[in-house]
């Protein structure tokens, strides 16, 4: 018992200490809310890649699924109330806002994989193509300075490392049914929801790139593992029958996108993602 006990210490220090490094970094990078989303995706784009290249599609897009749901739902939506309740600003606007076509057309690809049941090669195609078109559109006006960014990356790491390690323990003392539906999607998340709150007490303008970071990080991490599966699953696919998290993450998408309708969130319509945010336990518990 002492060991875990010092194993949960030492994780709390771990997110500490990689959210400060992470919240250091990014306010003095330029853009800062795409670089933040852009490298808080690497971690899971490992371990997804990892998965399917040993081709346990399965985990892999239940995974990408549960992870999206709770960034769109979760992660948006206690930026919200954070900066509300520390600054009573009821909306979070978000300057420079370019991401509402690409949201859409992955909203479509969704769509379509709902349809065909299965994710083939034309849709990994064209995942790839959206993939490759958003970061060169984001990228090329990007300003870098090397110090910040190894504040970002490192804390990324620790923050990553500090996660594993909680999951592992927690994963040893709850029943695994509670494991699975509630802990399991924080846990995934957990890093990128400290570092938002963190951020978000700071200022409201660092709340409002917070929140386009999750934005951000939901598309590179459905355009990335969408092209991997369809590229792995070929002409045939991989067949995903109907999956109550893709048909949730889909409404949810479509809700999202409807709600930044003017580039901001209110404080109501975050009540109104957090709500949503029931949909993640749901659709695992009618998956199982």
């Amino acid at each position: 018992m002492l060991y875990y006990l010092i194993e949960v210490i030492l994780s709390a220090l771990g997110f500490y200490m990689g959210s400060e490094l992470i919240v250091r970094g990014g306010k003095e990078i330029i853009h800062q809310g795409f670089m933040l989303g852009a490298l808080s995706a690497l971690p899971e784009l490992i371990v997804l890649s990892n998965l399917l290249f040993h081709r346990n599609f399965y985990l892999a897009l239940s995974s990408f699924f549960v992870t999206t749901l709770t960034i769109y739902t979760l992660g948006i939506a206690i930026v919200s109330v954070s900066v509300f309740l520390k600054w009573r600003k009821r909306r979070i606007s978000i300057a420079n806002f370019k991401e509402r076509r690409i949201i859409l057309v992955i909203i479509g690809i969704l769509i379509s994989i709902f349809i065909l049941q299965k994710i083939n090669l034309a849709i990994g195609i064209a995942s790839l193509f959206i993939l490759s078109y958003y970061l060169i559109f984001r990228l090329h006006d990007v300003n870098l300075s090397t110090k910040p960014l190894l504040f970002m990356i490192f804390g990324i790491i620790i923050l990553w490392i500090s996660s594993n390690n909680l999951v592992s323990v927690a994963s040893k003392f709850l029943p695994q049914w509670a494991f699975t539906v509630f802990l399991l999607p924080i846990a995934l998340n957990i890093q990128d929801i400290i570092v938002a709150i963190k951020g978000s007490l700071l200022s409201p303008e660092i709340g409002s790139q917070m929140t386009l970071s999750f934005i951000v990080e939901t598309i590179i991490l459905s355009s990335f593992t969408l092209s991997l599966v369809g590229f792995l699953g070929g002409i045939e696919g991989v067949f995903i029958g109907i999956n109550y998290s893709l048909l949730s993450l889909i409404l949810v998408s479509l809700i999202m996108f409807m709600l930044f309708n003017n580039n901001n969130l209110s404080i109501k319509e975050s009540v109104v993602l957090l709500a949503m945010y029931s949909l993640v336990p749901i659709s695992i518990l009618l998956h199982a």
